[in-house]
């Protein structure tokens, strides 16, 4: 049950369901998805331990802001592994793989030209990198990643908010990247990645702007 609270809550707080710096309460939690309070208590015990919930003495518990040194370390951390996974898979994908993740990004263009779902948009994207990790038999690797990434995916989910940022632009780069893949480009591809992964911090400084209050 104390499982089930936190990925809820947890969800909550990637998607931005509950914003940075918002003021939540277990009572209302345990009424809203008619629990008790002990596994709410629970489940933020340890997001409070994750850094994504803080209690403040005498005031409260709120969703902790955006820190942004730990997004950095996530990405960091992230394009030094995805750099190999990519060399990788450009020996072991096949022909169905290549067709998957060419659906993956036909998917992302219609949620761009369609509905405009960001956390569609987001799924989308998480799974054409999962992708990679799966079809080179790295799944471990990706989810020993998704544990530091929290505060990284939240950067990433309030950038598809942004309207000064477009989401066209990371589709031609999966596309490219693809491209590369296909084609056996290892150099090209590796750069290609780094790049896609890189453009956080060619971003952050927009995000900052139109979102200050999100922020550490």
């Amino acid at each position: 049950m104390k499982e089930k609270v936190y990925n809820t809550i947890l969800q909550r707080i990637i998607s931005l369901a509950y914003l940075p710096g918002e003021k939540i309460s277990e009572k209302n939690l345990s009424e809203e998805l008619n629990i008790g309070r002990t596994p709410i208590r629970e489940a933020i015990l340890q997001l409070r331990e994750e850094g994504l919930i803080k209690s403040v003495p005498q005031s409260g518990t709120y969703i902790s802001k955006i820190n942004l040194q730990k997004a950095k370390d996530a990405r960091f951390l992230r394009e030094s592994v995805e750099t190999k996974i990519i060399q990788e898979s450009i020996a072991k994908l096949n022909e169905y793989d290549l067709m998957v993740l060419q659906q993956i990004i036909d998917r992302q263009k219609l949620e761009v030209r369609t509905t405009h779902d960001d956390m569609r948009f987001f799924e989308l994207d998480e799974q054409f990198h999962h992708y990679f990790y799966k079809a080179t038999g790295r799944d471990q690797v990706w989810r020993w990643l998704q544990m530091s990434n929290m505060q990284l995916n939240r950067f990433r989910v309030l950038r598809l908010r942004s309207k000064s940022l477009s989401w066209e632009t990371l589709v031609d780069e999966h596309e490219e990247l693809l491209e590369a893949v296909t084609e056996k480009k290892t150099s090209k591809a590796t750069k290609l990645i780094s790049s896609h992964l890189h453009r956080m911090l060619t971003e952050e400084p927009t995000l900052r702007q139109d979102y200050a209050d999100y922020f550490e």
